[in-house]
């Protein structure tokens, strides 16, 4: 791998720029360092502009876009795939068979970022309001503090220019990030694994296959790093026997010998004392799904030093992420929840435990990533939601799932569904409007963050 000096003129294809940001910060970043760049995307130039709008313009860029063509191997250096490409794309096969590097955002960023306190943290659920929250903790003490990657607010290569070798960096890592990190063996210091639950089979063969990718986090670190593990998921729980690092736990059902645990309504945290943190009735997160992340968190903050005093005060002050069961509206007595980040099933489900006991109007649905539905269609019997489906393919497996007698209103977008939800509830004031779909965007929004846009701009358009 050539060091940062040597991208310069090295001819570099970046398979997918995407409209998240972390496609667009490495091909920019490339680019300044003097390499020849070209992009590759299916989508088009119309599908693509927002981020083709922030691109550097130069004479060393290349796009081709709405097409893949294997023509673009010849006389290439290094390949750049980003998450949208699988790892079984045709051009990425030949790739191999010809031994092209392959990178990927998080794998490159590792080789060359010089900070030396490095948490990484994934999870199939909770991994983004876990570095939320451990990165709030962190900059109550430490001024040079970073949080980025697979996270929204900040991509790892724009981040880049803040971070020297003091700095205290919280990335977020997915399983695709992770895939190409397990073919360069990289670790790190201190991983974080929220929980492994069935994701992603629609990119995944098995679900084995996706529960390797999570547990490259682990893997390849060393008998001196540290791994926070969750006690109470089976598929993490088995993950100690595959790491050489220390292991500390955190559960919600059990004081843990090493770790962090609840008991009697409060937050302790165990290694060679034990820690009373703060009572569980202090923290303003709600959700027993949120009280998981909380103990993670917990867990990393302490092994990298933060005081407890610290830490208790972050929790009592932090409200959430975006996107995650947020508040957008209270209006004339009725709630308005964003949780367009529940991509899967068991999210959905968190999300109605949570607001149990509550009239509850759900906006659900959307395309399927080969997940199972039987158990959400339990939960909205359990808590009587009045149901507004979008449609698609998960969609079609959910009513499957349900009695066939359970009533539910179809839409075809969120304008309609956030109309029918609100007034479902009846004229009185009082209830919960909940987005919350349990399944993936693509066949309707641009992303899960443009669903859940287009939610709060109907919401807050509501007279």
């Amino acid at each position: 791998m050539p060091t940062v000096a040597g991208f310069k003129k090295l001819r570099v294809l970046v398979l997918g720029l995407g409209l998240h940001g972390g496609g667009l910060a490495v091909a920019n970043w490339l680019l300044s360092q003097g390499a020849l760049v070209t992009i590759s995307d299916f989508k088009n130039s119309l599908e693509l502009q927002s981020s083709l709008k922030k691109l550097k313009r130069s004479s060393r860029l290349q796009l081709v876009l709405g097409k893949q063509p294997i023509t673009l191997l010849k006389n290439c250096d290094l390949i750049i795939q980003n998450p949208a490409v699988p790892r079984e794309a045709k051009i990425l096969k030949l790739a191999r068979q010809k031994n092209i590097p392959i990178e990927n955002e998080a794998s490159l960023f590792l080789k060359i970022c010089p900070s030396q306190h490095l948490v990484a943290i994934t999870g199939s659920k909770g991994k983004s309001t876990t570095v939320s929250l451990l990165g709030q903790m962190v900059k109550s003490t430490f001024v040079n503090s970073l949080v980025a990657g697979n996270i929204r607010d900040t991509v790892m290569f724009e981040a880049l220019k803040k971070i020297n070798r003091h700095s205290r960096l919280i990335l977020e890592l997915s399983s695709w990030q992770l895939e190409v990190m397990d073919l360069h063996k990289q670790r790190v210091p201190l991983a974080v694994i929220t929980n492994i639950l069935p994701d992603h089979l629609n990119r995944y063969d098995s679900l084995a296959h996706y529960v390797k990718a999570k547990a490259v986090l682990v893997r390849w670190q060393k008998v001196t790093d540290q791994a926070v593990l969750n006690y109470d998921n089976v598929r993490t729980r088995a993950l100690a026997k595959q790491t050489k690092a220390k292991v500390y736990w955190f559960s919600l059902i059990k004081p843990v010998r090493r770790g962090c645990y609840i008991k009697n309504n409060f937050i302790y945290w165990q290694n060679k004392k034990i820690e009373k943190i703060m009572s569980v009735a202090d923290v303003k997160l709600k959700g027993q799904h949120n009280l998981a992340n909380i103990l993670a968190a917990v867990a990393a903050g302490r092994l990298i030093g933060l005081p407890a005093s610290k830490i208790a005060k972050t929790l009592r002050n932090y409200k959430g992420l975006h996107d995650r069961l947020e508040l957008v509206r209270q209006f004339k007595g009725r709630y308005y929840y964003n949780d367009t980040t529940a991509t899967a099933p068991v999210a959905t489900i968190a999300a109605l435990k949570t607001l149990a006991g509550q009239a509850v109007s759900l906006i659900a649905g959307g395309q399927d990533k080969n997940l199972e539905y039987k158990g959400l269609a339990k939960q909205i019997v359990i808590n009587q939601v009045v149901l507004i489906l979008l449609p698609g393919t998960a969609t079609v497996k959910l009513l499957a799932a349900l009695p066939k007698d359970y009533p539910y209103l179809e839409v075809d977008n969120m304008k309609q569904a956030v109309k029918l939800a609100n007034s479902s509830l009846g004229v009185a004031s009082g209830g919960t409007v909940l987005l919350s779909p349990g399944a993936a965007s693509f066949n309707l929004f641009k992303h899960e963050f443009d669903r859940g846009q287009q939610f709060i701009k109907e919401v807050k358009a509501l007279v």
